[in-house]
């Protein structure tokens, strides 16, 4: 089985792109899933993952996206759930096994939960199959300072602990928000450079796709930038054209 971060590297270069498309789709829940499949289409050649989260998996459930990751599997586009998985072991293999089945590429995880009993036979289990796991190290929100920046006993800020967890479980990426490239920088130098960066925050919430990409992140998620575009693909082009003219 070829790794995660192998696959979604590999996607990357044929498409030459550093976004993943996250269908975080809103609005009426008879229309997301639709809404979805046409942004799919329009922007799969230009993006190198997809990411699923609770706007699709919770009104449709896996057995109602199973087409849009089988389209996807069928393009080479790596497949992301993001559930920010975070209980104990037994429901966290439960979850597992269920993305497994149905296709799934890699999953977010929050390390809070710990490696005993909590992410460590996940970690495992997810490797052993080419499952990527993703460690939600920094969110992108403004309230993630209240819980992401808090002070360790020794002092450092919880996302560096995160981070050091990241390395040391051999994580395949971590998710750092893309507003700020400083973290974007500290975090990289703790995992360094086997880990892939993932960071979200472009566009409405205020992070600079070229600022991440410039500080160290490998990759930036991309949402309403995209999915509320009249022309995803559109939206897309002039996104990479900003990055190119500010490297």
């Amino acid at each position: 089985m070829i790794p995660f971060n192998e696959r979604v590297l590999r996607s990357a270069g044929e498409r030459r792109s550093r976004l993943v498309l996250a269908l975080d789709i809103t609005g009426p829940m008879d229309d997301r899933l639709s809404r979805a499949q046409a942004v799919l289409e329009r922007a799969m050649n230009d993006v190198a993952a997809v990411k699923l989260n609770n706007h699709l998996l919770l009104p449709y459930g896996l057995r109602g996206v199973k087409n849009l990751v089988d389209e996807c599997k069928r393009e080479g586009l790596p497949v992301i759930a993001d559930l920010k998985l975070n209980d104990i072991e037994s429901t966290n293999l439960d979850v597992l096994d269920s993305l497994i089945s149905f296709g799934f590429d890699g999953l977010i995880a929050n390390p809070f939960v710990g490696y005993e009993e909590g992410l460590g036979r996940v970690m495992t289990r997810a490797h052993r199959v080419g499952l990527g796991v993703l460690l939600l190290t920094y969110m992108s929100h403004e309230g993630a300072k209240d819980g992401y920046a808090l002070r360790a006993e020794d002092g450092s800020p919880l996302y560096r602990l995160f981070a050091s967890r990241a390395r040391k479980w051999k994580a395949d990426g971590v998710i750092v928000s893309a507003k700020s490239g400083p973290r974007i920088r500290e975090i990289r130098r703790v995992i360094g450079k086997r880990c892939l960066i993932f960071s979200p925050g472009v566009g409405p919430q205020g992070g600079s796709a070229s600022t991440a990409l410039a500080s160290g992140a490998d990759f930036v998620i991309i949402g309403r930038s995209v999915t509320n575009a009249p022309r995803p693909e559109a939206a897309i082009a002039t996104l990479r054209r900003q990055w190119s003219t500010q490297k």
